[in-house]
């Protein structure tokens, strides 16, 4: 998933001399024409993989780490961003859909979970063909969730409790509902070419589309316009046509946007869809991408290291402050060494000063805790908050272990050619009360989950030991120092316990270990750090682990449950 964490656009920074941290990126790469690889001309990748180690020496850190970790971090480098999907998190009103309101109403929830910034899926008005993701107002709230006088009360709240807020924004495509479109059909200036429009090719006399693309949801990337005589191009669903970002008024109108919720005090924002908004301009045909999911692509727009800079940026042309990755997107039975070459390749192509993300869910894809299991998701947090040079961003409900809910047919809202999605983003889960106390609506706009009679914030609250407290304890570790700037290191304790370390040899040093595997592990640390005391404490245990926070364990043996995971302190 190559989308993009960014707060702003250099090229605005003259009108927020006091938000300049707020404002430093953008849309500089788009502008720029950073996103013009053309995406549809394709190289083979030439493959440079040696060998790796199965941990990271200390050396080779100091020059991916710790040289840029001595200046000071940015509140988005330490911050814990929360992704909350409005619909679903709380409603306000009684209608069985979330809203602004709603998390207006639940801003306390945030502030226990240590949360720094609130991702906000789109927010906009939309007839709603792809959950907000066709938009007919860049500019405005959809009436469905809120108003405009709603949206600057929950930033003013959020902002009050310390807490920054990040917009969902889709430069791609808009709806084909959206004014802009409606007015380059009839071919109005200047909105005749806002969008891709090519001819129809001919053969035998009979209408063909231009080429042989594909959409990302497997279907045509072309529709035919009866009005204008022509096909427009849409790389998502047919109601989403591109907008074509080599028109100058079109980058024009959408940094003017950016300027806009600047302005009304948003704090950064979220690129939806990046490496899909230029295409090449000869459409010559290409290789069918079947569901345009980047790791069953066997060919790129060029290697390795261009690839990762592309999307990264370096220090002179920066492209993002993180892309949003999506290497935890995989599936639970993931051996170490699995884990251990696939963070060596995201740590080794890191170009200078740029930064990661550690995301394990998201809306789009299915709950983490049915992609890894429940009982891995304490050891998955472990990771996804614990590791170096990159900002941890948690999709609502993945600290309580929430699962994917069965849907029927006849429940869902959008087209079964995405699968996955919809499961996922059903009403939180606040309590046991009849619709999880998200909403007093008998029904919802998306079914709740049944185990919520069990699986709740309320529950998990009063609980001595739960996911939520788990992860509330591993998001506290956090805020020390060692996570912020101290050493890492990767180790394959067997061929399905991984583990890693953080040190900076000044304050307490941490090892956290996970058995993704589903038998017991007996466990010597010695073999891999022989500075280990004895005896070690664990500090943080997993809900099925069979140690307790604060037992002692023996560095030479100790075993670890199927799943189960453990931060040690030493």
């Amino acid at each position: 998933m190559l989308n993009k964490i960014m707060a702003g656009n250099k090229e605005l920074i003259d009108l927020h001399h006091e938000e300049k941290s707020n404002i430093e990126l953008g849309l500089k790469s788009i502008v720029n024409n950073t996103f013009k690889e053309e995406t549809n001309l394709v190289y083979k990748v030439k493959n440079n993989r040696t060998e790796r180690k199965t941990k990271f020496i200390k050396e080779n850190l100091e020059d991916i780490f710790n040289k840029k970790n001595k200046t000071k971090l940015d509140w988005w480098q330490t911050c814990l961003i929360y992704e909350i999907y409005p619909r679903s998190f709380k409603d306000s009103i009684g209608t069985g859909m979330g809203d602004l309101r709603g998390i207006i109403e639940k801003i306390p929830y945030l502030k226990y979970l240590g949360v720094c910034a609130v991702w906000l899926t789109p927010i906009y008005p939309s007839p709603g063909v792809d959950s907000g993701y066709d938009i007919t107002d860049y500019r405005g709230i959809d009436e469905n969730i809120g108003t405009m006088e709603d949206f600057e009360e929950l930033k003013n709240k959020l902002h009050e409790n310390g807490i920054k807020i990040i917009l969902d924004i889709v430069p791609n495509h808009t709806s084909d509902k959206h004014e802009w479109f409606i007015k380059s059909v009839q071919k109005e200036e200047p909105y005749t070419d806002y969008y891709v429009w090519v001819d129809a090719k001919y053969v035998n006399g009979t209408r063909q589309v231009p080429n042989n693309w594909m959409a990302v949801f497997g279907k045509a990337m072309w529709e035919w316009n009866e009005i204008r005589q022509q096909y427009y191009l849409h790389q998502f669903f047919t109601q989403q046509p591109d907008l074509n970002f080599w028109n100058p008024l079109v980058r024009k109108d959408i940094k003017d946007m950016l300027r806009f919720w600047l302005d009304k005090g948003v704090n950064g924002f979220r690129m939806d869809a990046v490496p899909h908004i230029y295409e090449r301009q000869d459409f010559l045909d290409s290789p069918i991408l079947n569901d345009g999911k980047l790791e069953k692509i066997d060919y790129t727009q060029g290697l390795d290291e261009c690839f990762y800079e592309k999307f990264y940026g370096n220090e002179t042309n920066p492209g993002a402050h993180f892309p949003l990755n999506s290497c935890f997107f995989a599936p639970k039975h993931l051996s170490a060494k699995e884990y251990i070459d696939m963070l060596t390749e995201l740590f080794s192509n890191l170009p200078t000063g740029a930064w990661l993300s550690w995301i394990i869910g998201n809306h789009d894809s299915q709950r983490a805790a049915s992609k890894f299991g429940l009982e891995l998701i304490d050891g998955m947090h472990m990771i996804q908050l614990l590791l170096p040079t990159g900002t941890p961003v948690v999709y609502m409900g993945d600290e309580l272990g929430m699962t994917n809910t069965y849907l029927r047919d006849d429940q869902r809202h959008y087209e079964a050619l995405v699968p996955n999605r919809e499961r996922g983003r059903t009403p939180f889960q606040w309590d046991s009360s009849p619709q999880a106390g998200f909403s007093n609506k008998t029904k919802t706009w998306l079914p709740v989950n049944p185990n919520y009679v069990t699986l709740n914030v309320e529950s998990e609250m009063a609980a001595r030991r739960s996911h939520l407290k788990i992860f509330k304890e591993i998001a506290n570790l956090r805020e020390l120092e060692v996570f912020r700037t101290g050493n890492v290191e990767l180790y394959e304790i067997s061929e399905y316990v991984f583990a890693f370390s953080r040190s900076n040899n000044i304050f307490k040093n941490y090892f956290i270990v996970i058995n993704l595997g589903s038998e017991l592990e007996n466990i010597n640390l010695k073999k891999f750090k022989k500075s280990f005391s004895p005896k070690i404490i664990v500090k943080i245990s997993s809900l099925y682990a069979e140690q307790s926070n604060g037992d002692i364990v023996r560095a030479k043996s100790f075993t670890l449950r199927p799943s189960a995971a453990l931060v040690l302190e030493y």
